[in-house]
């Protein structure tokens, strides 16, 4: 999903890399900007007079980790998690996880 975001805010704004659509956001709406998060990234790193560098396809990324991946990490450290059931926000912790990346949690403690 942030890949696809990430290449549609470089096309749409015709810009080669972050730092560019920095600069270009400048000049965009907070409506137009906040169609596409890294645009608004970008459009908020621009308001707040910063520069950011940042590679959102490290290897290291959490948002580049795989699923299986994240889950095992949350069970192994017991991470705090927040499902919504029935509307409701429920906390979880996670018991276990399986081969098939299923997650056992225990929930609403």
């Amino acid at each position: 999903m942030l890949a696809m975001c990430y290449q549609e805010a470089l096309q749409e704004n015709g810009c080669l890399d972050l730092f560019e659509l920095q600069d270009v956001s400048q000049h965009l709406s907070w409506k137009a900007a906040s169609t596409n998060e890294v645009t608004f990234a970008c459009y908020l790193a621009n308001k707040l007079d910063i520069r950011v560098e940042w590679d959102p396809f490290h290897p290291d990324l959490i948002a580049s980790a795989p699923n299986a991946t994240l889950a095992a990490l949350a069970c192994q450290f017991k991470l705090p998690l927040s499902i919504q059931i029935d509307w409701a926000m429920i906390t979880a912790t996670c018991l276990k996880t399986g081969i098939d990346s299923t997650m056992t949690i225990r929930a609403g403690y």
